[in-house]
Parts: structure tokens; C-alpha cells; sequence
């Protein structure tokens, strides 16, 4: 696990530095394409994030194993069961918000399945 640490940390980095290089070249130069880079690098993380509940609900009706939620959306999985507390609260929340009433949800270290 500490190669995933040093990897996410890194990338962490590069996203950061990334979204200030773009900010000064909006504020500096006023580039379109910085814009739209910018509003790419930011909006797309959160689309994918935001993606993970209706993925999981749909799965929940579609698929019960979760394989291919498991599969899209294994960074996020874990995080539901060894992230900070809050965070695993609020992801519980929101997978549960869609599931069909009297379902729910079991999670295997990188994997989700519905029951």
C-alpha cells in the first residue's frame, strides 16, 4: 500500500499544480483554452464521483454482483469502508439513497455487492 500512497500523493501534486498553472495563465492572459482545461480538470473528477451513486443504483436493479461498478469505481470503494469517517458515512448514504427499498449493500475490500 505504500506505492498506492506515493502514487496518489504524486498525482495529488500534479492535479494541484496543474489547476494554479491554469488559474494564472485565466488571470494573466485570459486564454480560452485555459478555460476550458481548467473547468475540464476540475469538472470531470467530480462527474466521475458524482456518477458512483446512480452507477450503484442502477447495479442494485441490473447486476447484484457489483462487478462492474467494482471495476469503474474501484478508487472510491475503499474509501467507503477505510476512508475518514464522514466520507464512508456520506458514500454509505448515497449508495443507499437509490438502492430499491429493503436492499442494501455489502463491501469486500475493493468490491461492492447488492443484496
Amino acid at each position: 500500500m505504500a506505492g498506492m500512497d506515493v502514487a496518489l500523493s504524486i498525482f495529488g501534486v500534479a492535479f494541484a499544480a496543474s489547476c494554479v498553472w491554469l488559474t494564472v495563465r485565466i488571470v494573466n492572459r485570459r486564454d480560452r483554452w485555459a478555460k476550458w482545461s481548467l473547468a475540464a480538470t476540475v469538472g470531470l473528477p467530480v462527474l466521475y464521483v458524482l456518477g458512483f451513486g446512480p452507477a450503484c443504483w442502477a447495479s442494485s436493479r441490473l447486476q447484484s454482483s457489483g462487478k462492474v461498478v467494482s471495476a469503474i469505481y474501484w478508487p472510491i470503494i475503499p474509501m467507503m469502508w477505510q476512508g475518514p469517517p464522514a466520507v464512508q458515512e456520506a458514500l454509505q448514504q448515497y449508495v443507499l439513497f437509490g438502492v430499491p427499498q429493503g436492499s442494501g449493500f455489502a463491501l469486500n475490500h475493493a468490491d461492492i455487492e447488492f443484496h
